[in-house]
């Protein structure tokens, strides 16, 4: 078993070791026994990537729902290129974009080199002009044959899903999975008229852990099956190797990703999210750890972990 006392031994250890650590709040379950601990009253918390679990976790709703896209039912090897085409006039990424997959979309594999959509890049792009944005930043490889971390793909999905069936990828996801999980006060804002699914997303910690609990039990929540069970076990299995983002030094490295998740050492999975958010799970423990952070320095953060689990 998890000993949260000797996790609350080592965040106050290292806190005082680099001067302040940023945790707000931790919960641990293991075998259905859940400990919180909190260092800042509950609140609503933005999770940034964490966001992106919840899109994963749609689109595998709506492929198990059979919803059509011109008259095909939804898939991974869906095309996503007719329903974005009209949107923005497509410069020199036109033969790229059109390859692309909804499987590519779920495992960064859409050609492009490293991250170009997070807060810091796009602070000075107009929200409304994202998609020109996106589709006319340079993707100089070959669709399918790299991985590249980005937030980019999943707000692609969110504009492929508004377009396709006529719903924002936010009201989905509440009618879909929120509301089954009593999950009744959030904030998520649009960029533009879509939702921006790889993050902005605030949720309070009690309400974050069900995210998690769905990932540990396979779509299972409360005795019922919110998400199809055979989708998570492919959100969490290995989609593939992403050697380029292995670090041997951190406590949880990523060994390759899933479905907007990552996949590390000994059966750990986990979703992160800038300064610190959490999601770390293994299924073969039955254990769930969901962190709260502000820490600039996320690896201090799994720190905390370091030969306890």
């Amino acid at each position: 078993m998890v000993d949260i006392n000797k996790i609350k031994e080592n965040i106050d250890s290292l806190s005082k070791e680099i001067g302040s650590l940023n945790i707000d709040s931790i919960f641990i379950e293991q075998d259905g026994k859940l400990d919180k601990v909190f260092y800042k009253d509950e609140q609503l918390h933005e999770l940034r990537s964490c966001s992106k679990v919840l899109v994963a976790m749609a689109i595998g709703i709506a492929i198990e729902d059979k919803m059509l896209v011109n008259g095909i039912s939804l898939s991974l090897d869906t095309k996503i290129f007719p329903s974005i085409k009209n949107l923005v006039k497509i410069k020199n990424n036109l033969l790229k974009i059109q390859k692309w997959t909804i499987k590519n979309l779920l495992t960064h594999t859409t050609g492009y080199e490293s991250q170009m959509m997070s807060e810091r890049y796009i602070e000075d792009v107009d929200k409304n002009e994202l998609l020109d944005y996106a589709l006319n930043y340079d993707i100089p490889f070959d669709v399918g044959t790299r991985f590249a971390y980005n937030n980019v793909e999943p707000f692609i999905l969110s504009v492929f899903f508004q377009e396709t069936f006529g719903i924002n990828l936010k009201d989905y996801i509440n009618e879909k999975i929120f509301k089954k999980l009593n999950i009744k006060e959030f904030e998520w804002d649009n960029y533009g008229k879509y939702c921006p699914a790889a993050t902005g997303l605030y949720l309070k910690h009690s309400d974050f852990h069900k995210i998690g609990q769905l990932l540990l039990n396979n779509g299972r929540y409360d005795d019922k099956q919110i998400i199809p069970e055979n989708w998570i076990v492919e959100m969490t299995s290995m989609q593939l190797e992403t050697p380029s983002a292995y670090k041997t030094e951190r406590v949880f490295p990523k060994i390759g990703v899933g479905y907007y998740t990552f996949i590390s050492r000994d059966n750990y999975i986990f979703r992160d999210g800038s300064n610190g958010q959490y999601i770390i799970l293994n299924k073969d423990k039955n254990l769930l750890i969901t962190i709260m952070a502000t820490e600039k320095d996320m690896k201090n953060v799994t720190e905390i972990f370091r030969n306890l689990i």
